[in-house]
């Protein structure tokens, strides 16, 4: 038996599954079986996959499309070894993704899932970190999912009843997340690790309304978790103003500052870190003023005219320095957007 199991699950992913495997073949670390767990693709998907000639590779082939969270409960079941990878059948993992994660479980024992730094490519690019300690990455599990292709110890699943939740479809991966912080410890590698294909027929582009829809019923529950009496207004108002952070002026921003105070004082269930509460909403509410800031008095060029409407906007002190300092040279340099 392998020490790990990759679990990749796939659909209509034939234009680069092949990439994919291959990325998990390349791994520095070489103990591991590698489950490809298909959901009925109508595509090449299943010819490309058989057509790679490697003993490490596992194929469960399912005539019955059942969605990713069943798929993917699917390959749970048929996987006995100590720890498992996850990964999609179009992402591609960088040779030592495998080796950093077990590392790191091994160092930790009280560490069950190993999450890691990545980067968008194709129709968007963009570098991801999340924070590196768990008090720090469960604070921003209210804000959105804070672990990505991770390598984890099964036990965790195994010992907590813990699956994949078709009910949150396309939002799987967060309810599962949420669940696993309640029974285990979370790191997230600061190195980028992964590399995330982002293109127009992948279930997060395709499903966005019904994805945030999920989201915000995992985020509730998240603030639940923080304490259970909170009111519909003010569930309302974490949804649809604290989170996305909504800036309209120094009012607003005060009335954000309250709310995070709030949520700090009712912090009386032992399942949040005070400490990392206030980090998290302290940035949060700098990057979202830095934003309106920016559209409001730097729409298309920076400028020292529109440096001091910023002055006098009186949020000046609500962002970070590093912040104010590069508006001023930008200003200074009349920059364009």
């Amino acid at each position: 038996m392998s020490r790990i199991t990759v679990l990749m699950p796939t659909y209509n992913v034939a234009p680069w599954v092949d990439e994919a495997i291959q990325s998990v073949l390349n791994q520095t670390f070489k103990d591991f079986d590698l489950l490809v767990v298909d959901d009925a693709s109508s595509d090449d998907t299943l010819a490309h996959v058989r057509a790679i000639d490697d003993p490490r590779i596992r194929i469960a082939a399912f005539p019955n499309n059942v969605g990713l969270a069943d798929n993917l409960n699917r390959g749970l079941d048929l996987i006995d070894s100590e720890l498992v990878a996850r990964m999609d059948g179009d992402d591609i993992a960088e040779p030592d993704w495998l080796e950093t994660g077990i590392k790191v479980l091994d160092s930790h024992p009280e560490v069950g899932v190993c999450s890691f730094g990545f980067q968008f490519f194709g129709t968007k690019t963009s570098l991801v970190r999340f924070p590196e300690w768990n008090e720090d990455s469960k604070a921003q599990m209210l804000f959105g999912c804070t672990v990505i292709v991770p390598v984890l110890r099964r036990n965790v699943f195994v010992e907590n009843n813990l699956c994949y939740s078709t009910a949150a479809f396309p939002a799987e991966d967060y309810m599962m997340w949420s669940n696993v912080y309640r029974v285990t410890q979370v790191y997230n590698v600061q190195r980028t690790l992964f590399h995330y294909r982002s293109h127009e027929t992948q279930i997060s582009t395709s499903k966005r309304q019904a994805q945030i829809e999920k989201s915000n019923a995992v985020r509730l529950r998240m603030l639940d978790w923080l304490n259970d009496g909170f009111t519909e207004a003010e569930k309302r108002y974490f949804l649809d103003v604290f989170v996305p952070c909504v800036v309209e002026g120094k009012t607003s921003v005060e009335e954000l500052k309250q709310f995070a105070n709030l949520l700090v004082s009712r912090n009386t269930q032992g399942h949040y870190d005070d400490k990392a509460l206030r980090r998290k909403f302290q940035s949060h509410i700098s990057y979202g003023t830095l934003d309106y800031l920016e559209k409001t008095y730097f729409e298309k060029k920076y400028s020292v005219r529109g440096y001091f409407g910023f002055l006098r906007s009186g949020l000046y002190a609500v962002l970070p320095p590093k912040n104010r300092k590069k508006i001023l040279l930008k200003c200074l340099m009349g920059k364009r957007k």
